[in-house]
């Protein structure tokens, strides 16, 4: 069975607006306590930044009906924690300056000035002590 470009077309067009029912806050659908440590997340770190502890925070959570150990809240926050660093290590590092700037240049010249500062002054030494 073939297809043909119209249909391919229309098809990406219609996925590329999709989004999963998980990933959204919309509707009023089932999620894991996982998903809904992950939707709270933001909101959890400013707690813990406002001085509140894991243990405050799942009772909290309970009281709103969402009933969690906070063990089972620590674990979930590490591994959000974690995931987010990871992510951070894999982005790509800007520069903030072009290779070949004024201030970029400058920075090198003085970096090689100090090298060849430093072996003069090795000579130096190597000579004194070989005349001694």
């Amino acid at each position: 069975m073939s297809t043909n470009t119209e249909t391919v077309r229309r098809i990406q067009a219609e996925f590329a607006n999709l989004q999963s029912e998980k990933k959204t806050l919309e509707g009023n659908h089932e999620m894991t306590l996982r998903e809904a440590v992950r939707a709270l997340y933001p909101t959890l770190q400013r707690m813990k930044k406002r001085g509140f502890t894991t243990r405050e925070m799942a009772q909290k959570l309970n009281e709103n009906g969402i009933i969690i150990k906070p063990a089972t809240l620590a674990k979930y926050l590490n591994e959000l924690e974690k995931e987010k660093c990871r992510r951070k290590m894999a982005e790509p590092k800007i520069r903030t300056e072009a290779p070949h700037s004024k201030n970029n240049l400058n920075a090198q010249k003085k970096k090689m000035s100090s090298r060849s500062n430093d072996q003069n002054h090795e000579s130096d030494t190597t000579t004194t002590s070989e005349t001694e």
